[in-house]
Formats: structure tokens, sequence, C-alpha cells
């Protein structure tokens, strides 16, 4: 069938080109050849064949063998395959000439010579060498992972904090200090920015690269703003995919499972002379996992909570009774996440890219376009995705003059929200819908405050109101309106002198961010308010970096340093030494120092959320205690100066800064054991808080006094449509924090085909400065304070080509505190396993994975949906390329 495949769509491929005499007309010639093992002569299929120094490259098929057409010329080529010793040899290809090299590979019992790109900014290197902490997921651990997303494969990783938020939603990061809402990991997709230009998140899972396109991923654990600017603060996690030189073919994928899951994707990828494209589709849906949560809308004392609100850690101004939760479910003013949610997780993603390489210069092209629902945290409560929707643009070209290497790329990308929602915000619509359903009337003819609800319901009486609500006016005001761009440019030379590697870029990004959650002036309820800004803004930053290495290689220094000016703020200055020194070839140790700062985000300077009762902090704001509310913020202060009542000021926001010293070695022991241990010292200044509640003037607890914010710009006391004149949730700068701890990881190769990694992370808030305890707001890591993980990886072990992977971790529990979410996370231990099968001479591979054996009911995060046990079939087709081989 392939072949049949292939005998007829090849010559439709050829007269296509034969119009294109810029394709053809380079002289040609063919690379051929086999890998296998040096010491068994076992063939290597798979094998990645790359011509250094260029784009192409190969992958032997079943058999371990390989062939590649390429222009004539003079190459280094170079075999590889995991577990084993990479082999280079140079040759000669003269046009219509066919030159066979065979490589023999030696058995190599660790990842030890595992090339990575992201420590030194696109530069390949060797991860055993890198200045920085660095963890991969290769291409097999992709395939393997049994998670419901492929970047589950991050759970593994060690020190790394991976939260799954739903079926296809996912959140990385280190390090601590983390919220609802991360924003301290930089992400990047070929390294260019994949953000959400409207909240400011990572794309991660939602970006419009499908699965099927990923070829690994790269993290930088720990601050990377040196080289990769603001908001790579705790590290960076970069999202390699493949090209269509070194992974050409159509390949087909379908995968079923629980929660009604179906996904399909579909791969095709090729290339003929000096052009190469690639094309990528997926369709996933599946039903949703359910969290519990619950969300209340009671005006005006409760608005925008949810079920946590009864957690002895919900502070006791707004803290309520598990009767009042009953009690307002009875009488429609709280609604279950199944009243309010689609429950429905789905992907749509169609992805491109035209590729051109030559001596002289390579470009690529690509776009894409994604369209999602499902579930993404908030420090509010959740947004349900529905339709939500990212584009991208993106034009990179590199090449050399002379001996200087260039790198440009641009990229827009926009996104949409469709017919997206906030849960809390469709529960006070749901909320005014019922009252007005009781009193039958318009719910858009009656405010809140004059709505009037049932003292009680019978089942019968709920339903038969609920029955009657007014969906349309619930569908319509609960929509959130986001339609943000966002530009990222950048520049980059390389040069090479005196055994010095100098690196050098700069980078251009604009902001414009248009959305209903936001105060822009596009919002009316924020004009309204009178709290509408020009929220557009841009981040300029250069950077250089000088790598060179001394005593016959045995140590490198790296110094780096670069500057950033934003719009709102100073410029930042974010410097980086790191010396890494080879005790020998495979066992090196190293010592850092970073400097990195984290910009407030779009969100935590221009929120207006809930009708202006959450708002960003970008001009600062006074609370007063008692005082009865005076409009005038002068008037206000000077009357709680003169009866001696508090005045509490949070400033406007500013940049967050970390200086963070790390030790660390890694090498290989006894030639099969290789182990990896890192600490860290962290010292943070003016680090950005949760969104919290710093003002109430009409707290639930009798005994607590009330407060009342003013928005400093303006001199006057903060109102909304909550009807709690002086009300406000928002962030603000704590002082100064101390952070420890260490990351071990260690990876024993029992054969070539058996391994076993584990590791074991610790992290301690050693010292805090909080200027607000006073205040009653808390500051915590939110993170647990240790991990524990494992990972056993077995290849033809059950028959010869099947393969399984088992993968434990456990995480303790922890206490967790952000915006409208608190409480205890419970202890969460996570088993996965996954078997598969590779029939090679078919092209296919068959994959069962089940995610949470022993289903586990613990959520990796407050409001997160419980990731029940989940199973989940693969199969996946796939076959050469039509003309590039």
């Amino acid at each position: 069938m392939r072949n049949a495949i292939r005998i007829a769509a090849k010559p439709l491929f050829v007269l296509l080109f034969l119009f294109l005499p810029s394709a053809t007309s380079f002289a040609q010639g063919v690379l051929k050849g086999s890998v296998v093992d040096a010491k068994t002569s076992e063939t290597l299929p798979g094998a990645t064949i790359k011509l250094l120094g260029t784009k192409f490259g190969a992958k032997a098929d079943g058999s371990g063998k390989f062939t590649l057409s390429i222009p004539e010329g003079s190459y280094k080529v170079q075999a590889s395959y995991v577990g084993y010793q990479s082999v280079a040899k140079n040759v000669m290809v003269q046009n219509g000439e066919t030159i066979t090299l065979d490589f023999k590979l030696q058995t190599l019992e660790t990842f030890v010579n595992e090339v990575v790109v992201t420590a030194s900014k696109g530069r390949q290197e060797k991860k055993l060498d890198a200045p920085i902490t660095i963890e991969t997921i290769g291409f097999d651990a992709l395939k393997q992972t049994a998670s419901t997303s492929p970047l589950g494969a991050a759970a593994k990783l060690k020190g790394v904090d991976f939260v799954e938020r739903g079926i296809n939603t996912v959140d990385i990061t280190s390090r601590g200090l983390n919220t609802q809402f991360n924003t301290r990991m930089l992400t990047l997709i070929d390294g260019r920015l994949a953000t959400l230009p409207g909240l400011g998140l990572p794309q991660f899972s939602l970006a419009p690269n499908p699965p099927l396109d990923i070829a690994s991923v790269e993290i930088a654990v720990g601050p990377a703003a040196a080289l990769y600017g603001p908001n790579a603060h705790a590290g960076v996690v970069n999202i390699i995919t493949k090209d269509p030189f070194t992974f050409s073919g159509a390949e087909v994928q379908v995968r079923g499972g629980s929660q009604s899951l179906y996904d399909i994707g579909a791969r095709y990828a090729d290339h003929i002379g000096n052009f190469g494209w690639k094309f990528t589709g997926q369709f996933m849906r599946a039903n949703q996992f359910e969290s519990g949560n619950l969300f209340i809308y009671d005006f005006p004392k409760t608005v925008g909570e949810n079920q946590t609100i009864i957690t002895p850690e919900t502070p006791a101004q707004r803290r309520l009774r598990q009767s009042d939760i009953d009690n307002l479910r009875n009488i429609g003013k709280a609604f279950t996440e199944r009243q309010l949610s689609t429950l429905e997780a789905s992907l749509r993603k169609i992805d491109g890219a035209l590729y051109y390489q030559s001596s002289v210069v390579n470009a690529k092209f690509a776009a894409g376009y994604s369209e999602s629902n499902g579930f993404v945290g908030s420090n509010f409560g959740v947004l349900e995705a529905n339709g939500y929707s990212i584009q991208y643009q993106n034009l990179q070209l590199t090449g050399t003059i002379g001996e200087v290497g260039w790198y440009a790329q641009a990229t827009r990308t926009a996104n949409s929200a469709g017919n997206s929602f906030q849960l809390h915000d469709k529960a006070e619509f749901m909320a005014r819908a019922f009252g007005a359903a009781f009193m039958g009337v318009d719910p858009r003819t009656r405010p809140p405050q004059n709505l009037v609800f049932p003292f009680s319901t019978t089942p019968e009486q709920y339903n038969n109101i609920f029955s009657r609500m007014d969906r349309a006016y619930i569908d319509s005001a609960s929509i959130a309106v986001d339609n943000s761009e966002l530009w990222d440019s950048e520049a980059q030379l390389r040069y090479t002198i005196a055994n010095t590697d100098i690196v050098g870029g700069f980078q251009y990004r604009y902001y414009n961010p248009k959305a209903s959650f936001l105060s822009g002036t596009d919002n009316p309820a924020a004009v309204a308010f009178g709290a509408a800004r020009d929220i557009s803004a841009t981040e300029i930053g250069g950077y250089l970096q000088l790598d060179r290495r001394f005593f016959d290689n045995k140590l490198r220094a790296t110094l780096a340093a670069r500057y950033d000016k934003h719009t709102y703020y100073d410029p930042q200055f974010s410097p980086k030494i790191a010396f890494v020194y080879s005790l020998t070839p495979e066992q090196n140790i190293r010592v850092s120092f970073n400097r990195a700062f984290k910009v407030p985000v779009i969100l935590e300077n221009h929120l207006f959320l809930l009708g202006g009762l959450a708002r960003g902090n970008v001009g600062g704001f006074t609370v007063i205690t008692g005082g009865g509310g005076i409009p005038d913020l002068a008037a206000a202060v000077d009357s709680a100066i003169a009866q001696g009542r508090a005045i509490t000021r949070y400033d406007a926001l500013r940049p967050e800064q970390v200086n963070s010293f790390e030790l660390g070695y890694k090498g290989v022991i006894s030639d099969k054991f290789f182990f990896d241990i890192v600490g860290y010292y962290s010292i943070y200044n003016d680090f950005i808080s949760p969104a919290f509640e710093i003002a109430n003037p009409a707290p639930a607890d009798p005994l607590v006094a009330p407060t009342y914010a003013y928005d400093n710009r303006t001199g006057r006391i903060l109102t909304n449509t909550a009807g709690q004149t002086g009300r406000v949730i928002t962030y603000f700068n704590y002082g100064k924090a101390t952070i420890f701890g260490f990351d071990i990881g260690a990876t024993y190769f029992f054969t070539k085909d058996v391994s076993l990694e584990s590791s074991f992370s610790f992290i301690n808030l050693a010292d805090s400065d909080n200027p607000f305890e006073a205040q009653g707001i808390p500051l915590v890591l939110n993170v647990p304070t240790t991990k524990y993980k494992a990972t056993l990886t077995a290849k033809n072990q059950l028959v010869k080509n099947s393969f399984i992977s088992l993968h434990g971790r456990h995480i303790p529990g922890y206490l967790f505190r952000a915006g409208r979410w608190n409480g205890t996370l419970e202890d969460r231990t996570v088993v996965d396993l996954t078997l598969g099968y590779d029939w090679k001479p078919q092209g296919v591979t068959f994959q069962v994975g089940m995610n949470n054996i022993f289903d586990n009911k613990t959520p990796d995060v407050l409001g997160a949906p419980i990731m029940r046990r989940f199973v989940s079939a693969t199969v996946t087709y796939g076959i050469g390329g039509f003309v590039g081989n």
C-alpha cells in the first residue's frame, strides 16, 4: 500500500517542481548508508543523520538505512541515536554522484552527549557543558507519555512544577512563588515568543502547533533573563518543532480513550533541492474532568467567590460556613461547575511552514491557527475557553557573512476569545437571571440591588425557576471579549575570535491588548468608572554574551549582560556569569550567578474584572481603616490621622528582581550512572504577589474593621458595579525574600535498552519581608517543599521493538493562597504506565497509556479539574517522504 502511494504520488511532485527551475537548477548528489550498533551490528531505526552547519538531515528507516539528496559540496555528516556516542564523518559530494556512508555507533550509557540549543540562545552544545540548568524532553519521551497532553512528559523532569488544568491545558514552572496565573516562565516555540497577547499566559497546549510536529522540549530551570529578557524569571520553555529535512514523510495518528476522547492528527513534510515544506493538523475532543468548583454571587456581600471561601485559610472578613453555601445554592445565588460549564475540552489546529536552505541563507516562513475549548487558570476563578483562537505568522532568516553568523525573526501573534467566559462571571448573570425569573421580570431591566430571591426552595420549585431563566441574557452577558495582538522581533549576530564565542542581539516587542477584562479605552465599564487608559506597551532589549574556554578547554567561562526598557518602568540590567570546569570529559562542576527581572504583565497592571472589584495596579492604592468611606483621598487621610486610624499604602507595581547563585555537578560515574545535582540560593526583591483583597468595607466577620481603598492617581475612593464602594482585589510588591533549594537527579542504565531515572527536589522560604502582614495578607511559596519522581523505561523487553514506560511522582500536600483560592492541597501520588510496539516494516506504532493508575483524587492545584484515571490507545501510521529521499 505504501509503495503504491509512493509510486502514484512521486510523478505528481516531480511534474510540479519542473515548473520551479530555481528548485531544480542546483547540482545534486545522493548520500546513502546505514546506522548500526558497533558491538552487535543491530540496526538502529530512527537514527538521526544531520549535515552539520546546515538544516539537511534524515531519519534512518526501519532497517537502519537512509538516503538523502543534497546539493553538491563538502559536508560533515553526523549520525546520532539516543543512548549512543555520536559519530561524524567528512564527505565531498559532486553532481550526480552517490556516496555511501555507513556508521557504527558505540553504546553510550548516558545522555551525556545530548545536544541542546536553549542554553546559549540558538547555538548547539552538549547538555553536559551547558552553563545553566537545563532539562530536556526527547522525541521518544514525548511519544511515550501517558498524560492527556504530550507536554505531560514535563512532569517527569527534575526541578519542574507541572500542573494539569484539564484534558488539554497544562502549566509548567519552577522554583516557587506560584499562583493560578503563572507568568515567571518564558515560553518559546522554535525561538519565537509563545504568549497569549491579552492574558500574558504561556500558550503551551493551546498553541497552533499540533503534537505530531513537536520534536523535543528544552526547559532552562532558573533565571535566564541575561539572554531571554523580562519574564524569563524562573526559566524558559522552548518547544522545538520538526523540520522537513530531518523529519520528512507523512504521518496519521488516531487516539481514543476515557472521557469520550477522540483525537486525530496528520502531518506531511518533504523537501526537494533547497526547498522544504510541512503541514500539520489536529482535531481533538473530550469530556472535561470535573473539579467540584462552585461559584457564588450574593450581591453585594459575596461576589466572585468559590467553595474555598469556607476554608480556614480564607481571611475571616470573607469566610462563610458550609451551611451558608448550601443556602445560597438553594436560593439561586451559587452554582456548580456543571451548571455553568459546557465541560468540553477540544482542540482544532492547523500549522504549516515553508523552508529554503542554501550555503548563504536559510529562510523559514511559518503560520498557524488554533481554536480551543477548555479550562484556563485564574486567580479569580476559572476561564472557560470557548472557541478561543490563536493565530501567528513568523519569518525566520539565518545565514553567514564571511565568518559572522546572523539570525533574524519577526512574529505577529493575535488571539480572539470567541465565546469564552469566566465561570464566576457567568455565576453572577445566572444569579441575576434566577432572581428575575422568580420575580417574573426581565433581568436586563433590574439592577442586582432590586432583585428579590426566594427565602428557600424545594427541588421542584428550584427546577421550575431554573428552567425559566433567560439563557440568551446569561450567554450574551457572560462573554469575555479579547482581541489582543503581540509583535515580537529579534536580530542576532555571532562571531568567534581568539577562542571566544561572541553573541549579541536586539529584541523588540509590542503589546496591543484589547479585552473586556482590562482597563483599556475600549472597555466601556472601565471608561464608566474613570479607570480607562491606553494600555499598549513596548519592550526593547539588547544582550551580549562572551563565551571562552581555558586550560585545554577544561574551563569554560561565560559572561553575559542584558539591558531592557519597558514603557512603564526604568531600564533594567541583567548580568550573568558562569564557570563550568570539566573534571573529566564526562564530568563537570558549575558555579553561576544570574540576575533576572519579571516585568508586571498586562493583567497585573491593567486588570478590570468583576465590575471593577478586581483591578490591576499601575498607579497604586491607599487603604484606610474605618471612617465610613469619605470620597476624597486627601480628606480621608486627614480624618484618619486625626483619629489615629491605620493608613496603608500600596505603591504602583515595580518589576520583580531575583539574584540567584547556583552550584552544580553533573557527570557519568562507573559508565552506566549519570548523576546531576544543583543547589540554588535566590534573593528576591519586590516580588509580585498573587491577587489579594486589600480592602473590604463590609467584612463578614463583625470583629474585623471595615477598610476602604482609594486610587492614588485620581485621589478618589474606588467604585464598582458590585455595590461595594472602596473594595478592591489587586496585586502589589512584597519586600525581600530568600529562597534556597536543590534538585538531585540520577539515571542508571542497566542496559542500553533499560534505564531508571529518578529525582528529588527541595525548596524552602528561608527568610522574608512582608510589609503587609499586619493587614492579614500572607506570603507563601505556593509549592510543595519536596517532590519525588522516578521513571523506568525499557525497550525490546516484551518483544523486539516494544517499549514500556512506568512513571511515578509524589507531591506532598501544601498550603496554597492566591486570589480567590485559599486552602491546603492533600498529598498527590500519580503512577503512569505506557506500553507500545513499533511495527517497523509497516510504519505503524501501537500504544496504550494509563495516566493516574490508582485514581488519586487530589488536583494539581486548587480549582483545577481532578484528573482521574485516564486510559487511551493510540495508533500512528507513517511513511517516508515522496520526493526528498
